[in-house]
């Protein structure tokens, strides 16, 4: 009975020494012009089948990800970039969002996004009139 208890523990031991999980590089984004952010506002952004986020900008920076589906986004001069779960993108301060399309005409898709925030940011997101 003793020699199983020994057994036991080490094995409890092993998983308690398991390595941590994998960090996966998904974007890097420099922050140009540079500035002091004192906190990060999340969104979950919800779209229905072949919904649209129509023209918007942010005075300041946001990181989105894709967290379900897939979406057309015209973000800038950039050109009309497909992302889908795992990606991210930039929308950098004062850039307009010509759209963010879900790509999808029967599925939901989903995005979570980082509103990067100074000390006087109190307007975080301008919806623009076509």
């Amino acid at each position: 009975m003793r020699r199983l208890a020994i057994v036991l523990f080490v094995t409890a031991g092993a998983a308690a020494a398991a390595p941590i999980p994998v960090r996966t590089p998904i974007g890097s984004f420099p922050i140009a012009p540079a500035k002091s952010v004192t906190h990060v506002e999340t969104t979950r952004v919800d779209f229905l089948p072949g919904q649209v986020m129509p023209e918007h900008m942010h005075p300041v920076p946001v990181v989105c990800f894709v967290a379900r589906g897939s979406f057309l986004a015209s973000i800038g001069r950039e050109p009309v970039r497909k992302i889908t779960v795992g990606d991210t993108t930039l929308e950098r301060a004062g850039e307009v969002v010509h759209y963010f399309r879900n790509a999808s005409s029967t599925k939901s898709g989903q995005l979570y996004c980082a509103i990067l925030a100074g000390p006087d940011d109190k307007q975080l997101s301008v919806m623009l009139a076509k």
